[in-house]
């Protein structure tokens, strides 16, 4: 009796092949489309735990915070929070920070929070001790103790990290860009001062702290947003966004540690010598971009409102209205691979920090932002640049825009 042989024949083999194959096809996309779906609610948590912290603050101190604020000094000295540092040397310097550095009580990031606060703490490291110091978009010098990597601040799809410290993702709303650039680094066209800008109705992070000039003059500084001037709604106004080109969270602007220690008789800035402050400059005020999403004196029907006489009714100081430029858009990019929005990187060299202070994600079709309610949206990349605008004003009839009779209703994209 001849025995039966069990056993695939090269026909059903590549049958079952197949299948395997196309199962794998429709379940590898599923499978890493709600991979992004986690991730993208993380990043969500994350936000919406940074609006809840913004409320909390402006609850306890009466106003939102600074995008650059002053939280002490270290008059110089040892390091006490570094075993390895008696040396004595580390340079007397303003603790000077972003808004980061004022919602970790909140954040459940109190000892990060005494390193900034606590006099006998520096936030910068004379590198003769045995902890690290920051480099690169991290800034040069600062002090690994107050720039941790913290999970609050990252959002779990960005592929771009910048800096080995303080890593970042998220950034804040600080209202009307004073300086119109685009992204080739030209320069830039004022439409406001720096002062006028940060107005109440424009944006709700404002500069509490910018130096002194090299007379010991103070710099002007606008006043703290609250929650009751946000007269369009909380729930319409964002405190808070994320960006792929933000620089860590506790960096003060474009300073690296150097930029913070205090000016000594011998100093250059010998006319501030011996005060408690450090002088004001570009990469100080550029904070407001490095760290923020801004909005620009531009209209999607920049023609007719730039045909209505005077041009237009709501210009400040009467300049034009600009046509919106790509890059000032939700995940605005260049055309070349250069430009992608993952491979930009801010800078003040090249004036480009303007151009891309705004909402951009690895996310698809939009961003995560928390607003002033508590409540966090996804805005998709489409929306009208007006309804941008909007969503950044607390106040759009007495703001700068362009055009003040907007008005919002739900027209987030979702």
């Amino acid at each position: 009796m001849k025995r039966s042989q069990h056993g695939f024949t090269l026909v059903e083999l590549l049958v079952v092949i197949t299948i395997i194959g196309i199962l794998m096809g429709l379940l590898i996309p599923a499978v890493n489309a709600a991979r992004e779906t986690a991730r993208r609610n993380q990043c969500a948590t994350n936000m919406k735990n940074l609006a809840l912290a913004g409320v909390q603050y402006e609850n306890t101190k009466g106003g939102m915070p600074g995008w650059v604020e002053k939280f002490g000094y270290f008059d110089g000295g040892s390091d006490p929070s570094d075993l390895g540092n008696f040396s004595g040397s580390v340079p007397a310097h303003v603790k000077v920070g972003g808004f980061g550095v004022s919602l970790l009580p909140w954040l459940d990031a109190q000892p990060t929070y005494e390193h900034w606060t606590q006099d006998r703490y520096p936030i910068i490291n004379d590198g003769n001790g045995d902890l690290d110091a920051t480099t690169g978009a991290s800034g040069e010098g600062f002090h690994e103790l107050a720039a941790p990597n913290l999970a609050i601040y990252q959002c779990p799809s960005n592929p771009v990290s910048e800096g080995s410290h303080g890593k970042n993702s998220y950034v804040s709303n600080n209202g009307m860009s004073q300086v119109r650039t685009v992204l080739d680094g030209t320069a830039g066209t004022t439409v406001a001062t720096y002062l006028e800008s940060q107005s109440k109705a424009n944006g709700v992070f404002t500069a509490k702290y910018l130096g002194i000039t090299s007379m010991g003059t103070s710099i002007a500084l606008a006043s703290s947003v609250s929650l009751d001037d946000m007269k369009d709604g909380q729930g319409f106004t964002i405190l808070f966004s994320e960006n792929v080109q933000a620089l860590p969270w506790h960096r003060p602007g474009f300073l690296a540690a150097a930029g913070t220690a205090l000016p000594t008789a011998a100093a250059a800035l010998a006319p501030v010598a011996g005060t408690e402050d450090i002088a004001t400059s570009p990469a100080l005020q550029y904070s407001r971009f490095g760290n923020g999403m801004v909005w620009h004196y531009e209209d999607s029907k920049a023609s007719q409102l730039n045909a209505i006489t005077p041009i237009p009714p709501t210009s400040p100081a009467g300049t034009m209205v600009f046509d919106v430029f790509p890059q000032h858009r939700i995940n605005g990019g260049g055309d070349t691979v250069q430009e992608d929005i993952f491979n930009l990187q801010m800078t003040t060299t090249l004036l480009n920090a303007p151009s891309l202070a705004r909402p951009s994600s690895a996310h698809v079709d939009g961003v995560n932002a928390a607003f002033a309610d508590g409540a966090t949206r996804f805005v998709t990349s489409s929306v009208d640049y007006r309804v941008y605008q909007a969503l950044l004003t607390p106040r759009g009839k007495s703001s700068d825009v362009p055009w003040k009779e907007f008005v919002l209703t739900d027209e987030l994209g979702n």
